[in-house]
């Protein structure tokens, strides 16, 4: 998963499981935004169920933060000050999907 830091507008990220266990990050205090990305997640599938794509929490300092579902895991970004919301959003939904067809290929 290191490949989503070279992603543009990636500033840092952490992958959170279902039981809010972390896999993977390069965040700052994981632990603390583990938990929160693994709660908003949970509450947020349960809102938007599959139909929920991610989420925004747009911050002050313009790095904002997003939530992605991702199979059984949840992917908490924060993106670059210098990126729109909208090319870091289209950046991850296409690594994710080229993630999940790469997993079927080899299955």
């Amino acid at each position: 998963m290191i490949q989503i830091a070279n992603l543009t507008g990636v500033d840092q990220y952490i992958f959170v499981d279902q039981k809010g266990k972390i896999a993977t990050h390069n965040i700052q205090d994981p632990k603390k935004t583990a938990d929160m990305v693994f709660f908003c997640g949970k509450h947020l599938h349960a809102i938007g169920k599959t139909r929920l794509s991610h989420v925004i929490f747009s911050r002050k300092n313009q790095k904002d933060f997003f939530i992605f579902p991702f199979g059984d895991y949840y992917l908490g970004v924060i993106k670059k000050k210098s990126i729109d919301n909208f090319v870091l959003t289209e950046n991850i939904i296409k690594f994710t999907k080229d993630l999940l067809e790469l997993e079927k290929k080899t299955q």
